[in-house]
């Protein structure tokens, strides 16, 4: 009875793990390396939304566009408010051309009420999709720009998690050594 919960355990720890390794390796642009990590990571659980996500954004990163779009729907027909999916779908569009599809998706992007910079640099980038076809390299310019916004919220996130937590100031113990003396100090 144990042995099969063990098993599942250790399964979905190793998941864990590919996922994790997935993301360092995305954003240290190892991409390659990445998609290894979220198919593996997949394979163990492929309902896993994070790692399809990841899956998505590499494949986009790598320009496998088509294989972007595939796993990039899937998140979002699953989970429909995960905004990161649909702005990387919408990036995914943008650089396919297919402009219609990519303002649906950066118009639902902001429906999800984004950090106000991204939202900014959306409503700037929608402006110019709306204004008709564009360039190879005004498409290029938009995406990147949209990347670069994506991936500072992502930072800001991080940081935000891995905040330091209030820590009592060591001052306190030098001055209690200092008054005591020595053989006080250190019979505890």
């Amino acid at each position: 009875m144990l042995l099969p919960i063990l098993l599942a355990l250790w399964g979905l720890a190793g998941c864990a793990t590919a996922y994790v390794r997935g993301e360092t390796a995305l954003r240290q642009e190892r991409y390659d390396e990445a998609a290894g990590y979220f198919i593996e990571a997949l394979a163990t659980d492929p309902g896993r939304i994070d790692a399809r996500t990841g899956l998505g954004i590499t494949r986009y990163k790598q320009g496998k566009l088509d294989e972007a779009e595939d796993a990039l729907r899937q998140v979002i027909t699953q989970v429909p408010g995960r905004s990161e999916a649909r702005l990387y779908l919408g990036l995914t569009y943008l650089q396919k051309g297919e402009n219609s599809s990519a303002e649906e998706q950066l118009t639902a992007v902001l429906a999800l009420k984004p950090h106000r910079r991204i939202a900014a640099q959306i409503e700037r980038a929608l402006r110019l999709i709306r204004s008709g076809p564009l360039s190879d390299d005004t498409r290029m310019f938009v995406a990147a720009s949209l990347e670069d916004e994506a991936e500072w919220e992502c930072e800001v996130r991080d940081a935000e998690r891995q905040r330091c937590v209030y820590v009592e100031p060591v001052w306190p113990v030098y001055w209690h050594s200092y008054w005591y003396p020595y053989w006080y100090r250190y019979r505890f």
